[in-house]
């Protein structure tokens, strides 16, 4: 991967002097290039973890906190020396959590419980995630280290139910965790909010199909779909109408609402197309490379490739996320992964 003259440092925290956040890193820190980078180094350390891991190397809760947690913390941009951005042992009404992330210093904006997952039965009750006073996005860490579990501020029900994004460290694809540290867990997003509202977005994608049926019942017999249901049928008949009767009659047909089509989506995913700069994650070299779709004439130095060729190939037409195999002459398919696509 050509990392060019941009390179730049991605373990602290950097801010972009005079201006706006970069139009390519909505959390406010490094442009898009060296988020990438960011995410590469993640998914690296994230397959050492994964080693350390087969030899045992994470018994106590103490060795999952400096071993990991703390590596993958400083990685992401955190201070972690300083108490006040990277606060240990910090109490709620409930309970204490191990690691308090803040910005300002003081202001924690996620916290971190090392222990028994909130759903195992081995959980305390009540939960420190179950405080509705701290406004913060909560992590928990299984004791061993691997299961991961990413929840909503208390105030929105269970807490099952405002997990919204969970992994393993050991068996999950390192570059999708990468990139979900990065997303929910970095200093840029974090203190931009930008974290908060991604997890909003992914917390409401999760929850809609378990409450959609019962809002949409409670919408279509509300009372003031009951008063125009009243209102239209006084206009059509000309006499006023038997309340119980209209409202019966609206009872009698939610038994045969079907669910409501599902609306166009505003945002169709983007696909690959000629002149597009594509990152692609390469399963077999463990890396993300840049790719750029070009015509007859690809620039091989500068990692362009034709549309004919068997790249090329597998990579038009292909929308962000879509693995995708390549063959290659006299070699065995290889499998990648759309990472990004941009304009060139």
């Amino acid at each position: 991967m050509d990392r060019g003259s941009s390179f730049v440092n991605a373990d602290g925290p950097k801010d972009t002097p005079g201006g706006p956040p970069h139009p390519d890193d909505p959390a406010g820190g490094l442009p898009l290039f060296d988020r990438h980078l960011r995410i590469e180094s993640l998914a690296e350390r994230l397959h050492a973890l994964a080693a350390d891991f087969e030899r045992g190397t994470f018994a106590t809760r103490d060795e999952v906190v400096d071993g990991i947690l703390i590596p993958l913390l400083q990685q992401l941009g955190w201070n972690t020396g300083d108490p006040g951005v990277v606060a240990p042992d910090l109490r709620t009404a409930a309970d204490a959590v191990d690691l308090a992330l803040c910005h300002p210093p003081g202001d924690p904006r996620i916290l971190i419980k090392v222990g028994a997952l909130p759903e195992s039965a081995g959980a305390p009750n009540p939960h420190p995630f179950d405080d509705p006073s701290t406004r913060a996005l909560q992590l928990a860490v299984s004791d061993d280290g691997r299961d991961w579990q990413f929840h909503f501020p208390a105030g929105r029900g269970s807490i099952r139910n405002r997990r919204f994004a969970r992994f393993d460290i050991v068996d999950g694809a390192k570059e999708h965790i990468a990139l979900t540290l990065d997303t929910y867990l970095s200093f840029h997003a974090a203190k931009s909010r930008e974290a908060f509202r991604e997890a909003g977005r992914d917390y409401g994608r999760k929850r809609f199909p378990a409450e959609a049926c019962a809002a949409w019942r409670r919408a279509v017999t509300g009372r003031e779909v009951v008063r125009r249901f009243l209102r239209e049928v006084e206009e059509t008949v000309g006499v006023a109408t038997d309340r119980r009767q209209a409202l019966g009659y609206v009872r009698a047909q939610m038994g045969s609402l079907s669910w409501p089509p599902d609306p166009p989506d505003p945002t169709p995913a983007r696909r690959v197309e000629v002149g597009d700069k594509v990152y692609v994650y390469d399963f077999d070299s463990r890396e993300i490379v840049r790719r750029v779709v070009v015509g007859c004439e690809p620039d091989w130095n500068k990692g362009e490739v034709s549309r004919d060729s068997p790249i090329g190939y597998a990579l038009l037409g292909a929308h962000e996320g879509e693995e995708r195999e390549v063959g290659l002459p006299g070699q065995d398919p290889s499998r990648i992964r759309i990472v990004l696509i941009a304009d060139a």
